[in-house]
């Protein structure tokens, strides 16, 4: 309906100072009636509301979820998210056994082939 409005002052070019303020001015632009205008803007202030108040639910949420994640790495180092077992190792004596296994050793010498390089 419109469509050709704009397509007058259409050109193909890349410059785009031909676009000024004297070229546009005689173009009409459709404003819908004040009753229109009035739902648009309390529909719009509606979700702006129900957004306002997502954000906060989230932030809350967010917060609840912190909390959460440092009681649960608190209950796992404190052995209190499964039923332990006496007969198992001290962590500090497990600890000290992988530090002894994962210590350096002297590199030895490998026999064999003679490299051709």
């Amino acid at each position: 309906m419109h469509s050709g409005r704009f397509k007058r002052e259409n050109r193909i070019t890349t410059n785009i100072g031909h676009l000024t303020q004297v070229r546009f001015v005689v173009l009409e632009f459709p404003v819908p009636p004040r009753a229109e205008q009035e739902a648009i803007v309390r529909i719009f202030k509606a979700c702006e509301t129900a957004a306002t108040e997502i954000l906060a639910l989230l932030d809350a949420e967010a917060a609840d979820a912190a909390r959460l994640k440092q009681a649960i790495l608190k209950a796992a180092f404190e052995g209190r998210l499964v039923p332990q077992d006496p007969a198992d190792e001290p962590a500090s004596a497990l600890l000290a056994r992988i530090a002894t296994k994962s210590a350096p050793t002297p590199a030895r010498r490998v026999r064999g082939r003679k490299s051709s390089s």
